[in-house]
C-alpha cells in the first residue's frame, strides 16, 4: 500500500512504516519453533530499512516478558502469521491460474518464496519507492523470482486499469488476486472501486483471496484507541487508516457472478492452532495487527475467498 511514511530515515527513502512492520511480523513468525510460514528475506528487508523504530524480528523466549513497546508487534505478528499462511495455502490450491495480482504488495515475497508453477506471472502494485526498496534488497540477496516478476509502480486509490493493462496483463485470461492488508487504507469509495476493477478485469475461471476492512465510525472511542496504537508502536495508524463505512466484498461480487466464501479470524486461529495471545492463558486480546483496526469489541473482518465460473 502507498501510505506516508513516519520516521525521519524511512521518509528520506518513501517507505511506509506499516509495510515494515509486516515484513517484521514475517521475520518474527519465520523464527518460530512452530512456525507457519518460512520467509527468508522478511529479516533482511526489515534490517536494510535502517528503521529508528525497534522493531522485533524474533519470537522471544518469554513473550510476555517483551519490552512493552515490542508488545503489540509481537502479537500483531501471530496474527500476520496466520494471514499470510491462509494466503499461501490458497495460492498453492489445486486451482492456481497463470496470471496473479498482487494489489498493495508492499514488502511481500511470495514471488520469491513459493513454488509457482511453470509459465506464472505475478503483477505487484505498489508505490515505486516501495517496490524499488523491495528490488534493491532481493537483488543484494542475489534472490531470484520464481516466475515471472512485474513490477507496477501505482497508487491504488487513483484509477489504474489502463498502467496495469500497459505491462502485459490479459483480461481475457484467468486471475488470482489477493488484497491483503489493502482495503483498510483505502476510504470506502476507493474500496468500492477496487474491487469493481478486480470483477471487471476478471475472466472465468478466475480467483480472488480478500482482507476484509473493519468498519472504523469516526468516534472518540475508536480515535483514542487509534492515537494509543500509535503511541505504544510508533506506527502512525491514526494517520493512515480510513473512517469508513466498508462494502462487504460479498456483496459486491456475488451480484457479478463470483462464489464466495467468508472465513474468520477465529477460524484461522483454529485452522493453525494459534491463540491472539501472548500469554499461555489466552486471556489476553490482539489489540491490532498491520493493518490496526481496533474496533469497539477487537475484532476482525477476516477474509473472504472468491471464484469466477
Amino acid at each position: 500500500m502507498t501510505e506516508p511514511a513516519g520516521s525521519t530515515e524511512l521518509e528520506d527513502q518513501g517507505l511506509p512504516l506499516t509495510a515494515l512492520a509486516v515484513a517484521a511480523g514475517r521475520a518474527v513468525e519465520t523464527s518460530r519453533a512452530d512456525a507457519l510460514v518460512a520467509d527468508p528475506f522478511a529479516s533482511a528487508l526489515v534490517v536494510a530499512a535502517r528503521s529508528h523504530l525497534d522493531l522485533p524480528t524474533v519470537w522471544p523466549a518469554e513473550p510476555a516478558e517483551a519490552p512493552p513497546l515490542q508488545q503489540p508487534l509481537l502479537l500483531a505478528s501471530i496474527y500476520i502469521g496466520m494471514r499470510t499462511r491462509f494466503i499461501d495455502d490458497f495460492l498453492q490450491s489445486d486451482t492456481p491460474t497463470a496470471q496473479n495480482v498482487v494489489l498493495g504488495a508492499g514488502l511481500d515475497t511470495r514471488a520469491f518464496r513459493l513454488d509457482w508453477p511453470d509459465g506464472s506471472k505475478v503483477f505487484e502494485i505498489d508505490s515505486a519507492t516501495v517496490l524499488k526498496f523491495k528490488a534493491h534488497v532481493m537483488s543484494r540477496l542475489a534472490a531470484e523470482p520464481r516466475c515471472k516478476l512485474i513490477s507496477l509502480p501505482a497508487d491504488l486509490s487513483l484509477p489504474w486499469r489502463e498502467q496495469l493493462l500497459a505491462t502485459g496483463f490479459d483480461p481475457g485470461q484467468a486471475t488470482t488476486w489477493v488484497l491483503e492488508g489493502l482495503l483498510p487504507y483505502l476510504d470506502a469509495a476507493s474500496q468500492r472501486a477496487v474491487l469493481g476493477e478486480v470483477a471487471a478485469l476478471s475472466a472465468p475461471g478466475s480467483r480472488a483471496v480478500i482482507e476484509r476492512a473493519v468498519a472504523l465510525p469516526k468516534t472518540d472511542d475508536i480515535e483514542a484507541k487509534l492515537r494509543e496504537f500509535s503511541e505504544q508502536t510508533g506506527l502512525p495508524m491514526s494517520e493512515l487508516l480510513a473512517r469508513a463505512d466498508p462494502p462487504d466484498p460479498v456483496e459486491l461480487l456475488e451480484p457479478a457472478g463470483w462464489r464466495c466464501s467468508t472465513h474468520t479470524v477465529e477460524e484461522l486461529c483454529s485452522m493453525y492452532g494459534r491463540v491472539l495471545s501472548l500469554d499461555a492463558s489466552g486471556t489476553a486480546n490482539l489489540a491490532g495487527s498491520e493493518r490496526e483496526q481496533p474496533s469497539p469489541d477487537q475484532s476482525r473482518g477476516g477474509f473472504v475467498t472468491a471464484w469466477l465460473p
